[in-house]
């Protein structure tokens, strides 16, 4: 991974999108016909954008017909605003998510399943970023019941996306309690550890990670990346090296491994590592910057500060970031 990702990212099990596909919750869309239902709910992944998107206006155009119930046209628009944000089209993700809320907010005191309905708010709160409003259901759906694991994992999941690492690490710490088996959970607690400089806590996270799916090259990688940090470095390369065995060519894992063979002293090992990411990834900072680290090591001063200067001019912090991690001029 690189540094920018390591200062504010979604790792292992903490993609955005996917989280949030995890969390949301969709109603079958009975009324409609079977294929807009399958293609909008439960798209075919060759499926285009477009078509996706066209199966599920068919059904909120029903919706606004008076033919399917409000529960499904709620599914409806999470599932076309999930498309919109994969596209990259914020604008028409937030307003159908907006749709979706208005759906909920005015379901809220007319069913008995209310803690049902607070959970599905706060997962689209979650999609749109509104985390503090996701946060407020989720407290009313954990003030109902305790034990709804969901509700801990996605109240995690808002508190990691304000930088309340603390927040986070004590809604993991309840999900981790009720479902220890739980990958993502002990994903995102490790990475929450780790934003909060708690990397010991990491390392445990991704190493029960590990027990759990020992072929997750990104499971390897985010201990590979923390033994780096506190200074275990050959049992950092050994896991880097077994991401490596399981996805060749990582990019991330690549600054990792380079990273550890700088901290090691074996610089020209560093160099190839960096120069792999860098043929991926020409203007990659940490890379960049270690690179320029390792050649001036080794005396070749016109690179080394031609890859720092080329680093700072993309991250201007990028050399604060190496001095906390140990490394410096």
């Amino acid at each position: 991974m690189n540094f920018k990702q390591r200062i504010w990212r979604c790792r292992a099990g903490m993609n955005l999108l996917a989280a949030a596909l995890l969390l949301a919750v969709a109603a079958p869309v009975a009324a409609q016909p079977a294929t807009d239902r399958d293609s909008c709910l439960n798209p075919d992944p060759t499926a285009s954008a477009e078509a996706v998107i066209a199966a599920c206006t068919a059904v909120t155009e029903a919706f606004g017909r008076g033919a399917i119930t409000l529960s499904d046209a709620a599914s409806a628009y999470v599932g076309r605003g999930n498309v919109y944000a994969a596209i990259g089209r914020r604008d028409l993700a937030v307003a159908d998510y907006d749709h979706a809320i208005a759906i909920y907010d005015g379901a809220i005191g007319t069913t008995p399943n209310e803690t049902d309905i607070y959970l599905a708010r706060a997962n689209v709160s979650f999609l749109k970023r509104d985390y503090d409003r996701a946060i407020a259901d989720y407290d009313r759906v954990i003030a109902a019941d305790p034990n709804r694991f969901d509700a801990h994992l996605g109240r995690g999941r808002s508190y990691y996306q304000k930088r309340d690492f603390d927040g986070a690490v004590a809604s993991y710490d309840r999900a981790v309690a009720l479902d220890p088996g739980d990958a993502d959970a002990l994903s995102e607690r490790g990475d929450a550890h780790e934003q909060n400089g708690q990397y010991d806590r990491a390392i445990e996270d991704y190493s029960l990670l590990i027990a759990l799916q020992p072929t997750n090259p990104k499971a390897w990688n985010n201990r590979c990346w923390d033994r780096a940090v506190t200074g275990q470095l050959q049992p950092a390369l050994a896991d880097c090296n077994e991401a490596l065995r399981l996805a060749p060519s990582d990019a991330d894992t690549l600054d990792s491994r380079g990273f550890a063979y700088l901290k090691l002293g074996q610089y020209d090992k560093a160099i190839g590592d960096f120069d792999a990411v860098l043929a991926q990834s020409p203007r990659q900072a940490s890379s960049l910057y270690g690179r320029g680290i390792a050649k001036l090591r080794t005396g070749n001063i016109t690179g080394g500060r031609a890859d720092v200067a080329a680093a700072e001019a993309t991250d201007s912090g990028i050399a604060e970031i190496y001095r906390q991690y140990g490394v410096s001029e």
